[in-house]
């Protein structure tokens, strides 16, 4: 009995081993053939969920397929939508909770993490930039500074290591730049550089790039602030800078450039059998796996500049599940506990209705495997992030000028963009490691 019970749990398990990292699969390697079109067509197929708890998902992972595509108004669209779902889901919905404690916390909405909610207005920043719209972008690097305070609310004196986005401060700095707003953007970069000194350097061993100091020093010669200039001066003796915002007949050329997928969560389960009962509980994980180092330059009018790391999606998304890994276990051994009763009340409330404690020991078999078989990883995350973000700061003179980008030895052309003199123009690219191709978008 005891044998036959476990077989059967077996390939209900096994039968029952989808997922939403397996049912993306083909969406990814759509996206990683440079195919984001199409991407978005299997989305619509396959997604499992696109009007129910899931809705905010379906929205960030369509808005991110569409930007890629070049399809801003559809990215716009999308991403407006999940960043007004994204504000409503506050407090706690009783019967989901409830529901997910008899099967598993995929019954519960899907929220987001909290960097997935800033890499909403971060989307929606890069997709009005790439469309023109450097005033709705600027919008939306403000509303960055929003969620990120009331993140830091939210968690008060036990913060997650997720805190602030060192990047996308950065990101907004050069935003702010373009709107020749060089106070703010002053102010986002040394926000960037204390977030890339603090938890980007010891949580995911990325200190401030060498640029980014730079461009500080740049903004407070510009902006007339002596003491800070010595302050940073004495601080990085060796960082060179231009004095200078652009000016004359030259122009400069910001590239970002994402590059391949985020890694998606795996299920780790842990099964135990006493007598004829199955007990399991199933939490998700990030395999750990080293980053990969990448090297690269942008090109253009004869010019040259590095490419630099600015964002280890991977890292910030292992890091934030290990932040709830202890609230995910204390989730799990109560949802055993409420699953266990289940089996042994099933058990005896048959018995005493029917008089009959083989028919009772049945339905209490059947009570455990049910609990066993729902029993599931939450495995749901935004999937189309990419792994990692470099940029790179290039000067050249005025004009229309054809750009390429050289990634491990592979090199991907972009469309000819117009500089004007005195003035920062945006370049993204998104470049797919793991397969090897390029797209503007």
């Amino acid at each position: 009995m005891k044998n036959t019970l476990l077989l059967f749990c077996g390939l209900l398990l096994l039968a029952c081993a989808s997922s939403y990292t397996g049912t993306m699969r083909p969406v990814i390697s759509d996206l990683g053939v440079g195919q984001p079109v199409r991407a978005m067509e299997r989305l619509r197929h396959v997604f499992p969920d696109s009007t129910g708890k899931d809705r905010l998902l379906y929205l960030m992972e369509l808005g991110n397929l569409a930007r890629y595509a070049g399809l801003h108004e559809i990215a716009q669209a999308a991403l407006l939508r999940a960043d007004g779902l994204s504000d409503l889901q506050r407090g706690t919905d009783i019967g989901q909770q409830a529901a997910s404690m008899i099967t598993s916390d995929l019954a519960l909405d899907f929220r987001g993490a909290d960097y997935e909610k800033v890499f909403i207005n971060y989307c929606l920043a890069a997709s009005f930039a790439a469309s023109g719209n450097i005033e709705d972008a600027a919008v939306e690097a403000r509303r960055v500074n929003e969620k990120l305070k009331e993140i830091n609310t939210h968690y008060g004196e036990n913060p997650n290591r997720y805190s602030d986005d060192a990047f996308v401060r950065y990101f907004m700095g050069v935003l702010y730049e373009m709107d020749h707003d060089y106070d703010d953007a002053l102010v986002s970069y040394r926000l960037a550089m204390a977030t890339y000194d603090s938890v980007y350097s010891d949580q995911y061993g990325l200190p401030a790039p060498a640029q980014l100091r730079a461009d500080a020093m740049r903004l407070a010669d510009y902006n007339g602030f002596d003491g800070l200039l010595s302050e940073f001066q004495l601080l990085w003796p060796g960082i060179d800078y231009s004095r200078n915002p652009l000016s004359g007949e030259q122009g400069e050329i910001v590239a970002v450039v994402e590059l391949g997928s985020i890694a998606g969560r795996e299920e780790r389960d842990f099964a135990v059998h006493s007598e004829d009962r199955i007990y399991r509980i199933a939490l998700p994980v990030i395999p750990m796996f080293s980053r990969r180092q990448l090297s690269g330059t942008i090109s253009a009018a004869g010019a040259e500049a590095p490419l630099f790391l600015v964002q280890d999606m991977n890292g910030i998304a292992r890091k934030n599940l290990e932040d709830h890994a202890a609230r995910n276990v204390l989730r799990a051994a109560a949802r055993l506990a409420v699953k266990s009763g289940v089996s042994e009340l099933g058990e005896d409330l048959t018995e005493e209705l029917t008089g009959n404690s083989t028919i009772g020991s049945g339905v209490g078999i059947i009570l455990s495997i049910f609990g066993a078989v729902t029993e599931r990883a939450d495995l749901r995350a935004w999937l189309t992030l990419p792994a990692q973000i470099q940029m790179a700061r290039l000067t050249v003179p005025a004009g229309t000028w054809p750009v390429s980008v050289t990634v491990n030895g592979r090199t991907f052309s972009h469309e000819p963009v117009t500089v004007v003199s005195g003035e920062i123009t945006l370049v993204f690219l998104r470049e797919d490691i793991g397969y090897g191709s390029g797209r503007v978008y």
